[in-house]
């Protein structure tokens, strides 16, 4: 049995004649639901954008390890072990490096994936079908 719920908002005037979708003015009450679905949509693009900017480090470990679980640990462990012995000037410099190489591969994702993201939003908004 589907769920219908009707409120007092939903409810309108029996003198109103029922315009099809196309020639609808959008409400106040549409318009918030468009904004609200535009910014959960973008913060799960944001989101996802960013965790595939964090596994970038670790593709590119696993893949100069070959796949190999010793391997790859063995260069963590290297990594780690020469950034402890690294002076506080150096460590200053290879964490700002890191980050603006983060930001740029993150940056770089985010305007690969924005056609898409944009026509899949436009798409889903307009009401078309798949």
């Amino acid at each position: 049995m589907p769920l219908h719920l009707v409120t007092p908002f939903d409810r309108t005037a029996p003198s109103e004649v029922e315009q099809p979708a196309s020639h609808r003015v959008p409400t106040w009450r549409s318009r918030m639901a468009d904004g609200c679905y535009i910014v959960l949509r973008g913060s799960l693009f944001l989101g996802s954008s960013y965790l595939m900017a964090l596994g970038l480090p670790l593709l590119f470990f696993l893949a100069l390890s070959g796949g190999n679980p010793d391997a790859f640990f063995a260069h963590v462990a290297n990594l780690a072990d020469r950034f402890l012995a690294a002076d506080l000037a150096r460590r200053v410099t290879f964490l700002g490096e890191f980050k603006f190489v983060a930001v740029a591969l993150a940056t770089l994702i985010v305007m690969a994936r924005m056609p898409r993201f944009i026509r899949d939003l436009d798409r889903e908004l307009s009401g078309e079908k798949l």
